[in-house]
């Protein structure tokens, strides 16, 4: 008998965790727009901010070689920030990073433009950066 609940149970469990995670990011989507924290060059150019852990092996593995492999080719004064969620959660909570790693992309005056829930390629945020306002160089 249990053996026949078992795919039921499981995906219950999966659909709760959908159901979850859908939630979460609804959540981070109504920060699109909101100044949250402002950067240190607020006001001239784009910036990114780059949730991690010690414990995230995809944020060093991945994220993190993406984005010094991005900041090698732009602007040297676009920040891009690592905040570890260790040392800094309450600014975790306040942009509500529930999964790592997450990447958000603020405009020149701290609006968020952008948030990225896993990996980002560097493409992808470097068109986020365009998108936010960074300069392309012609």
């Amino acid at each position: 008998m249990i053996l026949l609940l078992a795919p039921l149970i499981a995906i219950a469990v999966i659909g709760g965790v959908a159901l979850l995670l859908q939630v979460q990011r609804g959540g981070q989507r109504e920060l699109v727009g909101s100044v949250v924290e402002t950067s240190a060059h607020a006001g001239q150019l784009p910036s990114i901010l780059y949730f991690t852990g010690e414990a995230c092996t995809i944020c060093h593995t991945a994220q993190k070689p993406a984005l010094r492999a991005l900041a090698a080719g732009i602007d040297p004064l676009i920040e891009i920030r690592e905040v570890d969620i260790a040392v800094e959660p309450e600014l975790a909570r306040r942009y509500r990073v529930m999964s790592l790693p997450t990447t958000i992309v603020l405009d020149a005056t701290g609006q968020v433009t952008d948030i990225n829930v896993g990996f980002a390629t560097g493409e992808i945020l470097r068109r986020q950066l365009v998108g936010a306002g960074m300069p392309v160089a012609a």
